[in-house]
């Protein structure tokens, strides 16, 4: 009965002997978890910011969505506002016969939700605005004078609110990260 060795296996140790070697060296074993644990603090880096860019992104869209709408009521003599569900948010227009409705032409101006992980207070006039009832629900006014409804949107993340919009009753508009000044100044 014989016993067969691949050559490719066989190496000569410092002792002159032959030996097989199959495996990995501690180092090798070392070189690839230190590689993997690399990769790994990059993955939980990344999923980190990316949850934190969904609040900021969404402050910075509707940031830019209520300064075009300020903009376009100063010019156009319009009388606009946002209205705002827990979930979403949709802009109206004042009708020649004083009823707000929808703007559904325009696809600057639909509607549109807030992302499932980001949560919002809203303060309208000081007071914290209430979204139980779905006949009332909160509006910012934007008006053709250039004027806003004092307003400040908190945007958190799991309770930590993470970017604050606010605007003021002369139509300036200021988004900022919590805790710090204006970002857009």
């Amino acid at each position: 009965m014989g016993f067969t060795v691949n050559p490719k296996y066989l190496v000569v140790n410092v002792h002159g002997s032959l030996r097989t070697e199959r495996g990995f060296t501690l180092l090798e074993v070392l070189a690839v978890l230190f590689i993997i644990g690399i990769i790994t603090s990059f993955v939980g880096l990344s999923v980190g910011q990316r949850s934190s860019r969904v609040a900021q992104e969404e402050a910075e869209r509707l940031y830019g969505l209520v300064r075009v709408a300020g903009e376009e009521s100063v010019l156009q003599g319009r009388e606009l506002a946002v209205e705002f569900t827990r979930q979403s948010y949709r802009f109206l227009e004042l009708t020649n016969d004083n009823q707000w409705v929808a703007i559904e032409e325009d696809t600057f101006f639909r509607e549109r939700k807030f992302p499932p992980d980001v949560n919002i207070e809203l303060l309208v006039e000081g007071a914290t605005a209430s979204f139980d009832d779905e006949k009332k629900l909160p509006r910012i006014f934007i008006l053709s004078s250039g004027e806003f409804t004092d307003f400040e949107i908190s945007f958190s993340l799991d309770d930590e609110k993470a970017y604050i919009l606010r605007g003021t009753i002369n139509g300036k508009l200021e988004l900022s990260r919590s805790g710090e000044s204006d970002l857009n100044a």
